[in-house]
């Protein structure tokens, strides 16, 4: 009767274990879902064929022309989260960029290459970043035009919390 009793009290332990992990882990993140201004996108990398899924966000000016893209994930075999910010042909390269992603401390970032699509920088985001994009509700990008002019673009954070919690 004891061996009864403990054995179904083994089962009921291991059986509250295996819902609490099952709960816990979360499901891959779903192509083309959007959460406010933020879309998931996913595909394969011609290299390898893994498939890496990324947060995107494409910034439009008042004639609906693409001046930014925003598009933060994590490379494949890696824990840290990078951020890729395209912006178009034309911009100084030598300032690199500045971002500021919510209440957190602005970031210089250089740039890395442009390609026909844009000149693109990639910056590692630390926690203390994606703390404040969590809790902000706009964040900043700032260049240089060619023309020496400064510009300051505004990135929506609108849904960045659960898109970037849907990457994990």
């Amino acid at each position: 009767m004891l061996f009864t009793s403990t054995l179904r009290s083994v089962l009921i332990f291991m059986t509250l274990i295996s819902l609490l992990l099952v709960s816990s882990v979360q499901a891959k993140p779903v192509n083309g879902k959007q959460f406010k201004d933020w879309k998931v996108v996913c595909e394969k990398l011609p290299t390898s064929g893994d498939e890496v899924c990324n947060i995107f966000q494409n910034v439009t000016n008042d004639k609906k022309k693409v001046v930014l893209q925003v598009a933060i994930g994590y490379a494949p075999k890696t824990s840290e989260p990078q951020a890729l910010f395209t912006l178009p042909l034309g911009v100084l390269l030598q300032p690199g960029i500045e971002f500021k992603g919510g209440s957190a401390e602005a970031v210089r970032v250089p740039f890395g290459v442009c390609v026909k699509n844009g000149c693109i920088a990639i910056m590692k985001l630390n926690d203390t970043t994606i703390q404040g994009m969590k809790g902000g509700v706009e964040g900043t990008v700032k260049f240089a035009a060619a023309q020496k002019q400064i510009i300051e673009i505004p990135v929506s954070l609108k849904g960045f919390t659960a898109a970037f919690n849907s990457l994990k």
